[in-house]
């Protein structure tokens, strides 16, 4: 299948694929969706198997994005860089590459961190280009603290549905990756008074959650199989497969990784074992709503807005059970309504005003 039949598969609007090769900079980004507005989304570095599938999982997360922001009913779309990493990459002045190509693009995409990234990379970035998020920014906060917090709300919501009425403090949460996101987690659950169970690819990882939370821990290879009352998926995506769900000894699936679901019949499959699964783009979309509303609205806070994602996870819950559906197949229906609602605003009222070179709506400039 060749880029554009990939595109067509989730309607991609745009895919880059850039490379610099002075710094060994090789990498996609894909826009998936400007419907509601800018592109945000973060950058990844990673050691890619092939070409292949770094465009893959470029596509796969810009998706995600999109649905993250317009179940979050966000005024901003959705996309994703990844480049590939390898040792002949001069990695700062390949992010300085970068941030020109970000730059170029005048506000229809924002980018900002992912998997891989460092402080100082993101500097690289804002050399070049005011369209990334730069952290440590007291002003902005701690998106990975967001992001968690997040997570927690839509947790509770699902603790909640499925009547755990007993103390927290007998709950047990299995938490696969204590990473920036994952650890952050685990300490707002340590306040809660659960007890966990973590791995970590990264031994010393999770040795410090042993030794600063009390928690468990086992082998990579077996916290999805942990008994549990909540697995918390936290590291790389694609980790409940259909083939892997038998294995499942927990009622609860919820975390902070995107793409937990290695395919839509996952949750299919969740959903006839009777196993509550919170779609990671609503519950995970802490990070977006605190970067949308300091860069595009202009808040100084948005705690609030966090807490509704408690909201929005009952909701999906109860329509699934109203309609004897999946939640990750009710998370997406709304989402897609949101976007549709969206395109028809623009169509009718912003027809003279679109990009004729791309039929979408003149992205906001962004604030530096």
């Amino acid at each position: 299948m060749n880029i554009l039949e990939q595109m067509a598969v989730h309607d991609h609007e745009q895919v880059i694929a850039f490379q610099n090769r002075e710094t060994g900079l090789r990498g996609f980004l894909a826009i998936h969706d400007t419907t509601l507005g800018p592109a945000l989304g973060g950058v990844r570095l990673w050691r890619y198997a092939s070409e292949d599938e770094a465009l893959d999982d470029a596509l796969r997360l810009s998706r995600g994005m999109t649905y993250k922001a317009a179940i979050s009913e966000l005024p901003c779309g959705g996309g994703k860089a990844v480049i590939l990493l390898h040792d002949g990459l001069k990695r700062a002045e390949a992010f300085e590459a970068y941030g020109q190509m970000v730059e170029s693009l005048r506000g229809r995409f924002f980018t900002g961190r992912d998997v891989g990234i460092t402080d100082e990379d993101l500097a690289a970035i804002a050399r070049i280009t005011k369209y990334v998020a730069l952290e440590p920014d007291p002003r902005l906060g701690d998106i990975s603290e967001h992001t968690a917090i997040g997570v927690w709300h839509g947790m509770r919501a699902c603790l909640e549905f499925a009547d755990f009425a007993r103390s927290r403090k007998n709950i047990r949460v299995a938490i696969q990756g204590v990473g920036s996101v994952g650890m952050t987690l685990a300490r707002i659950l340590k306040r809660e008074g659960m007890e966990m169970v973590v791995a970590d690819v990264n031994g010393e990882r999770a040795k410090q959650a042993a030794t600063e939370l009390g928690a468990r821990v086992v082998p990579p290879e077996e916290i999805l199989s942990v008994p549990c009352d909540v697995l918390a998926p936290c590291a790389l995506g694609g980790a409940i497969s259909v083939k892997m769900i038998p294995r499942l000894q927990a009622r609860i699936v919820c975390g902070c990784a995107n793409n937990v679901l290695a395919t839509p019949e996952a949750g299919e499959e969740l959903a006839r074992r009777g196993i509550l699964y919170a779609p990671d783009y609503l519950v995970n979309a802490g990070g977006l709503i605190r970067g949308a509303e300091y860069f595009l609205l202009g808040r100084a806070d948005s705690l609030a807005s966090l807490e509704r994602i408690h909201e929005r996870m009952l909701r999906v819950l109860e329509l699934a059970r109203e309609r004897g559906a999946s939640t990750a197949r009710v998370a997406d229906e709304l989402a897609e309504a949101r976007l549709k609602k969206g395109k028809t605003f623009r169509d009718l009222h912003w027809g003279a005003e679109a990009n004729s070179a791309t039929g979408h709506a003149k992205a906001r400039v962004l604030p530096p």
